[in-house]
């Protein structure tokens, strides 16, 4: 897939210039890069939630904060949807341990419990292109590999923005850093190890 994009939430002030960004189809592209580089507003604009000359991608965009309806539970989400439960679905809701959380109001979990929940529901979107702000950052070390198992075996095209190198590394070879509307480096190695990201993020995050 390949997205050429010019965006500033102020004319004179642009934060994507002619921005070049291509990433492979059918894969796991992690984005990487430093706090404020424009990750969360990439991921906006590919999905469609902030406006551009884009066309629209049909990607189901998960925002850390989960973007979920405070006051609806899982169950009722993926009822209001009409969403099929598909096989990895139901493999994820039983790995995540969902059946936990399934009915509570999205208000009454916690902080892992949303992204869960959300992750779930993007999941049992069926949609082909996944977009994922962070979704790490709030999970266990168990359902943090959990959750990159899935992501793994998930048939589609997805888009990870994540802070931690281990998981990145762990995710896919397919990584990009973003610095200043413009992408610094991008792996080209299968096997890229943790200490040689952590070499990488100094030099080009």
């Amino acid at each position: 897939m390949v997205f050429d994009i010019t965006f500033g939430y102020k004319k004179k002030d642009l934060i994507f210039d002619n921005f070049h960004f291509e990433i492979p189809d059918g894969e796991i592209t992690v984005l990487c890069g430093h706090n404020g580089a424009g990750k969360t507003t990439l991921l906006k604009i590919i999905s469609g939630i902030l406006p551009t000359t884009l066309k629209n991608t049909g990607g189901w965009f998960v925002p850390a904060s989960g973007g979920l309806i405070r006051h609806f539970s899982l169950a009722e989400h993926i009822k209001i949807l009409g969403a099929e439960t598909n096989e990895l679905y139901q493999e994820a809701f039983e790995l995540l341990g969902a059946k936990e959380f399934e009915k509570k109001r999205v208000s009454k979990l916690s902080a892992g419990q949303t992204v869960m929940a959300s992750v779930l529901t993007a999941f049992a979107s069926n949609r082909d292109f996944l977009l994922l702000d962070e979704p790490y950052a709030s999970l266990d070390p168990v359902n943090a590999e959990n959750l990159t198992n899935l992501l793994k075996k998930r048939k589609g095209t997805t888009i990870i923005t994540s802070h931690d190198l281990f998981l990145t590394a762990e995710t896919s070879s397919h990584i990009q850093f973003l610095k200043n509307g413009k992408i610094s480096w991008i792996n080209d190695k299968t096997d890229i190890t943790v200490d040689e990201l952590k070499e990488k993020y100094k030099e080009f995050a």
